[in-house]
């Protein structure tokens, strides 16, 4: 008997907890649509104010919509420019000249930066890497490992120390540049 109760057609299903959410919004709709109903019999003003800041707000978050997907396309083509083999967008043709560059002039935080996206390019221009803007340094140094790639410790360790700079102090100083740049230099030689 039991085994007749559990087919298909004797069990009642209970709605997943997005089917109970789907439910209760359709029920808060149906109920507001009630009450603008009543509230057009009683103040046809109101109904049309109510009515109006309805469009308004749906026209903002249509607007709002349209405009990250415009950003994030924009951002789609730099970052497929970036993993095609370029550099990174905002370093220029060669973030590694770009780091010297800034080192060179004492700041050594957008030296750092720069660094960064030129091992980043490095990796990315030998396949190890596909690049992605909400990427971290440790999202990369997963990948790397995952991928068994023999600079793998060296970008670890590039990694760490960049995070310091990024997410710990905010500031790259000479100590650091040239711990950093010490850490990169072996990975973008052997890239040739």
């Amino acid at each position: 008997m039991r085994a007749v109760f559990r087919q298909a057609a004797y069990v009642k299903r209970q709605p997943s907890w997005l089917g109970r959410l789907i439910e209760r919004v359709l029920d808060w709709i149906g109920e507001q649509l009630s009450h603008a109903v009543a509230l057009r019999r009683g103040s046809p003003y109101a109904f049309w104010t109510v009515v109006i800041v309805a469009i308004i707000i749906a026209v903002a978050i249509a607007g709002r919509l349209a405009f990250v997907s415009y950003m994030r396309r924009k951002r789609g083509i730099g970052a497929r420019h970036a993993s095609s083999g370029g550099a990174p967008v905002g370093f220029g043709r060669d973030p590694w000249s770009t780091a010297q560059q800034h080192a060179a002039n004492g700041d050594f935080t957008a030296a750092a930066h720069a660094l960064y996206a030129a091992l980043l390019a490095t990796i990315a221009r030998r396949g190890l890497v596909r690049l992605h803007p909400s990427k971290t340094a440790g999202d990369y140094a997963r990948e790397l490992r995952g991928r068994s790639a023999s600079g793998f410790t060296l970008f670890r360790d590039f990694a760490r120390a960049y995070d310091v700079v990024v997410y710990g102090t905010g500031v790259c100083d000479r100590e650091r540049w040239e711990r950093l740049q010490q850490l990169a230099l072996p990975i973008v030689q052997a890239d040739g």
